[in-house]
């Protein structure tokens, strides 16, 4: 009987037909720093009513019902005392969230420059983790949002703010958003204007967040993420979107986890095993398609070949350098899978070019 992979193919099958509604909300989590007695650790929310009572200061259950308001799925908070540190509400959310977007209610230019940091060791480590910050210093990174608008006005009573008060906001909304739908021209509810630097396409291009004011209304700007250095494979122009990478890190992750679930140390490292494999990402891939992926687009994943001739080569097998690609396929490498994809992640339709004759 042939080796088949039927469990494997199950799960791609149901992750794709899954796909768009498990990325149709996603997770807030807030960081605050409170002395209320009681409720110290982390605790989840799913509407409004449920705050009745909770323990925490006027201003954070404010935040709390700000990134509410935009309806993610819930949203996590994490609480310390006020003398407690980012490192120990870090440690609290990571016991109790794989992932999510994440922000510190009343951060201090310290706290942005440490969630930053923290934010590129989770993507070092392949972790989706997603935070905003506010006007750090060239954060860089795909993985975080860098709003820099130094005034915001709220439509209710707390009028004019710093613009760090409106990163629980943020965060609400950016959670709030699909691999469908991107950010960008969002509309900004709770707010009725906002300071705008004097140059807001320079800031948008160096990696900064922009809301922006249209007539009486406050909008995202574009969907941009802090990225600025590109290399051409890993950190592409592309990767500078938020909604690019939102797709990213799901599509990364749906294929970790049927592998670890479905696949891990359960079969054989045969070529057989291998190409079943990646016919069951080419099948998921085909499941995003015309949603996610471009359906025009040959979405595929495939054996590194070039990778795995190299692993050969360093250990110490020189001949592998002049295998054709067709014996490096057939050369599993110990117990290592080197795959590749190549596929191409729709975006939103925002920029618009019509010319218009007359007859």
């Amino acid at each position: 009987m042939a080796v088949t992979l039927p469990q494997i193919l199950v799960s791609f099958k149901q992750l794709a037909s899954s796909f768009i509604t498990r990325s149709a909300r996603g997770i807030a989590v807030l960081i605050v720093r409170d002395g209320t007695a009681g409720g110290d650790g982390y605790k989840t929310y799913t509407d409004a009513t449920e705050l009745s009572g909770a323990p925490y200061t006027a201003a954070n259950i404010q935040a709390v019902k700000d990134a509410l308001s935009f309806g993610p799925l819930r949203v996590g908070v994490a609480k310390v005392g006020t003398g407690g540190t980012l490192a120990e509400a870090l440690a609290l959310v990571l016991e109790n969230e794989k992932t999510g977007w994440l922000t510190v209610v009343g951060g201090t230019p310290e706290d942005w420059s440490d969630l930053v940091s923290w934010t590129k060791a989770r993507e070092a480590a392949y972790k989706s983790w997603k935070t905003v910050v506010f006007d750090a210093a060239a954060p860089d990174c795909m993985h975080v949002v860098n709003l820099v608008n130094a005034k915001v006005i709220f439509s209710d009573s707390r009028g004019e703010q710093d613009g760090d008060a409106y990163t629980p906001s943020l965060v609400g909304l950016l959670a709030a958003c699909n691999v469908e739908q991107g950010s960008t021209n969002k509309l900004c509810a709770n707010l009725s204007h906002v300071s705008m630097p004097d140059n807001p396409d320079a800031a948008v291009g160096s990696g900064k967040f922009l809301l922006v004011n249209d007539d009486d209304e406050v909008r995202v700007g574009v969907d941009v993420n802090s990225l600025i250095t590109t290399n051409g494979s890993t950190r592409t122009e592309d990767m500078k979107y938020i909604e690019t990478v939102e797709a990213m890190d799901l599509i990364r992750d749906d294929i970790t986890a049927a592998y670890k679930q479905d696949y891990l140390g359960k079969y054989r490292n045969t070529l057989t095993n291998q190409m079943l494999f990646v016919a069951a990402i080419n099948y998921y891939f085909e499941g995003l398609e015309d949603t996610v992926l471009d359906g025009e687009y040959a979405n595929a994943a495939s054996i590194n070949v070039e990778a795995q001739r190299a692993a050969w080569v360093g250990s110490g097998k020189s001949e592998a350098a002049d295998w054709d690609d067709a014996t490096v396929r057939s050369m599993t490498f110990k117990r290592n899978l080197y795959l590749q994809g190549d596929v191409k992640i729709l975006g939103s339709m925002v920029n618009l070019s019509f010319d218009a004759t007359l007859a």
